[in-house]
């Protein structure tokens, strides 16, 4: 059985982790996420409450969410992410992380909220999105919110049709996700940056209304919808907050 396009991220951390790189994704210093996480949590009372991370990769927010007093637990597809995540969150009693294929599979329990880091948009098929939005609505509690930080984003020019496969959108966005391209990283020893070959993986960035129709669609209101500044982690993003409604 094929295995799904999103498994690729494994390929990924193993490539980064394989050249000595210290991390691939967010840093727990990355000031942005920091304050963004920091008043999220204080608006929202979630001191003290479980919150849980789709796509946690190497656990920068799980080292912020736990000193912010946190009961925290990450869910990754990558097992080299996650492995990265378990050492540094080791010195944090109140969390945890394991494997898991957030579209295919859901979590056991109810949390306080949510958190999603730059993972929703890495998902293209239209199927893949609902059920993962499907499968963190299901495991929030009543009115609990969820938090998509900087999620790929466009004012315009997005693609608005039915994707059923990351062939199609690739045929539809015309990207290379098989060539080997250079990326640049932080070495773990010196601090240093170090090459990584590796192949572009496939997004889907929505516009305002994209973004709104699909959380809506599954039973989320849209609290607030913020365009992020350009940055170094993605060039054009939003982020969004919503929260669980009424069961329908």
């Amino acid at each position: 059985m094929k295995e799904p396009y999103y498994k690729a991220y494994e390929k990924r951390y193993q490539a980064v982790f394989s050249a000595g790189a210290k991390r691939w994704g967010h840093s727990p210093d990355d000031e942005v996420l920091y304050n963004t996480l920091k008043s999220w949590v204080e608006e929202n009372n979630l001191q003290g409450k479980r919150i849980i991370e789709y796509a946690c990769g190497e656990g920068a927010c799980g080292v912020i969410l736990s000193e912010l007093g946190c009961i925290y637990h990450g869910v990754d597809i990558s097992p080299s992410a996650i492995e990265k995540t378990k050492k540094l969150l080791e010195k944090y009693p109140n969390a945890t992380v394991e494997v898991l294929d957030m579209v295919k599979e859901s979590v056991k329990g109810k949390y306080d909220a949510a958190l999603d880091c730059m993972g929703f948009h890495m998902l293209v098929t239209d199927k893949d999105r609902e059920l993962y939005l499907k499968n963190a609505y299901s495991a929030l509690k009543e009115n609990s919110p969820m938090l998509f930080f900087r999620e790929s984003y466009r004012k315009d020019g997005t693609y608005h049709g039915i994707v059923i496969s990351v062939e199609e959108w690739a045929q539809i966005t015309g990207e290379d996700y098989k060539t080997l391209q250079s990326r640049q990283v932080k070495n773990s020893h010196d601090g240093g940056v170090v090459e990584v070959l590796v192949p572009l993986l496939p997004a889907r960035a929505r516009d305002k209304n994209g973004y709104i129709k699909e959380f809506e669609n599954i039973g989320f209101k849209v609290e607030k919808f913020i365009e992020m500044d350009v940055s170094t982690a993605i060039p054009h993003s939003a982020t969004i907050y919503v929260r669980k409604g009424k069961i329908k």
